[in-house]
């Protein structure tokens, strides 16, 4: 088996690896209604600034997230507009893990990764 971008340790066989990713931010146009192409004007700047203020609602919330999984064993990294973490753990018990930390499902996106040969990349 070839050793993750996640982790220097291999996956328990017994167990898959699950992955949480919690959203941060795009870019401005996919925040900003109407950013692209549009004159700027009072209304534009309302709406740069009420993103502002959501994002930072956002950001902090997913700070809070990542410190609840990382206290109960959770491993993470960044990546371009998101963070994700990932524990060897069903995704049975990786859910019911996530309800009991008050994480609700809309705030993130919970998958089960597998070792399918047809994933692999050239080389591997």
């Amino acid at each position: 088996m070839v050793a993750t971008l996640w982790s220097m340790t291999e996956p328990s066989r017994e167990k898959p690896l699950v992955t949480v990713s919690v959203f941060l931010f795009g870019k401005p146009a996919w925040e900003i209604e109407r950013l692209e192409g549009s004159p700027v004007d009072f209304e534009l700047l309302s709406a740069i600034a009420s993103c502002g203020q959501q994002l930072s609602r956002r950001l902090a919330r997913a700070a809070e997230l990542g410190k609840r999984l990382i206290e109960r064993g959770w491993e993470g990294y960044g990546l371009l507009y998101d963070v994700e973490f990932y524990k060897t753990v069903s995704l049975k018990d990786a859910e019911d893990e996530l309800k009991s930390l008050g994480i609700e499902p809309d705030e993130v996106s919970i998958r089960e990764e597998t070792d399918d040969p047809g994933d692999r990349h050239y080389g591997e």
